[in-house]
């Protein structure tokens, strides 16, 4: 077997990389890769598409795997890259489109609705005719290999062709927002794609108190159920919210999702949004923190103490609350403007919500 040069600094990064991400899901990470190429299986994919591949990404290949297994994964398979395409434009084309240039001028003229207006008279590009457009949508995509679908007509491709081979660009293909640059090579974007999966893996485990807790009532409405639990660590009773997608029941009902005894893993949150307004207070260090039941439903009012921030912050506006009857931190999510240090103690009122990781009967 034909072998590449020894690995080099971007693939041994990727492989601390990867290895430290997987070790975060004991067993069960949702990133698989196809198994890895090999050199004349590399060579045999340019020489249908005549094209050299560039060589970040042909390491990538031959070292780490061929692409994401499942759906939506970056980066799609090689041998998923003209599928893409086609499913894109409604169009069969052969691979011969690759090894032609790659124009960003014909690409926009074609995906961005604002591009024709900025067009003098002279210039080179003229107006589809309608029987064209499909002709027009083909050499738009001249040059390029599909890296990731990411819906709704949005693709990241690299190129391949061209004055710009080897640099990513995203193209909204079906929003006349033309296209954006991503990046310089393929392995500049996907250190940092994968170190932004690595990064907010990191911030779940960090922002997530996990705990057990046993059901002693359900109250249901829709797929949105209120949770009367005991937590089994210290007795403490309370409840919270739970949306359980695809069990929708009329209050009165009965439900095998959730039902009385069950044993729950999950974490508690309270998130500030515009049908469910949090209204925080910072109050006196000597209130009592505590965890009070108002409304009908999940509406409580909550004191308790930070007593640590978040080492990893991908936005979103969070901060862990003690409650000290809980025993637990509570996630406060999406607070704007708000100013957060160690030791503070906050008074707040809206919607306790939980999230369920596991439940065994």
């Amino acid at each position: 077997m034909k072998e590449l040069s020894p690995k080099s600094a971007f693939i041994t990064k990727v492989e601390q990389l990867l290895d430290q991400y997987r070790s975060l899901y004991d067993g069960d990470c949702p990133y698989i890769l196809n198994e890895r190429l090999t050199l004349e299986q590399i060579e045999q994919f340019e020489a249908s598409a005549k094209i050299i591949l560039p060589q970040d990404y042909k390491d990538f290949l031959f070292h780490i795997g061929n692409g994401g297994k499942y759906a939506r994964q970056f980066p799609l398979s090689l041998s998923h890259a003209k599928d893409c395409l086609e499913e894109s434009i409604r169009n069969t084309v052969g691979f011969e489109y690759m090894s032609l240039p790659f124009h960003l001028e014909k690409c926009n003229s074609c995906f961005d609705d604002n591009f024709d207006a900025d067009l003098d008279d002279d210039d080179v590009f003229d107006e589809p005719e309608d029987d064209g457009y499909n002709h027009m949508i083909v050499e738009a995509l001249h040059g390029t290999i599909t890296l990731h679908n990411d819906g709704c007509g949005y693709f990241i491709v690299m190129i391949v062709s061209g004055e710009l081979a080897g640099k990513l660009y995203y193209i909204d293909t079906a929003n006349g927002q033309g296209t954006r640059f991503v990046s310089d090579s393929f392995a500049d974007y996907y250190l940092k794609w994968l170190n932004q999966q690595l990064t907010q893996r990191l911030a779940y485990f960090e922002q997530n108190d996990k705990f057990d807790c046993v059901i002693t009532n359900v109250k249901l409405g829709g797929n949105v159920r209120d949770l009367h639990v005991r937590k089994l660590q210290n007795d403490f009773r309370f409840q919270f919210e739970y949306f359980c997608p695809g069990d929708f029941k009329h209050e009165g009902g009965y439900s095998e999702h959730t039902k009385v005894n069950d044993r729950l893993v999950v974490s508690l949150y309270m998130e500030h949004r515009s049908y469910s307004v949090l209204e925080l207070i910072k109050v006196d260090n000597s209130m009592e923190p505590s965890m009070t039941h108002i409304g009908e439903r999940s509406l409580h009012e909550v004191i308790g103490r930070v007593k640590r921030l978040f080492t990893h912050d991908i936005g979103g506006k969070c901060f862990p609350l003690f409650v000290e009857g809980l025993e637990q931190e509570i996630l406060i999510k999406g607070v704007k403007d708000l100013s957060v240090s160690v030791g503070d103690v906050f008074k707040i009122r809206g919607r306790l919500s939980g999230e369920v990781y596991r439940i065994m009967r």
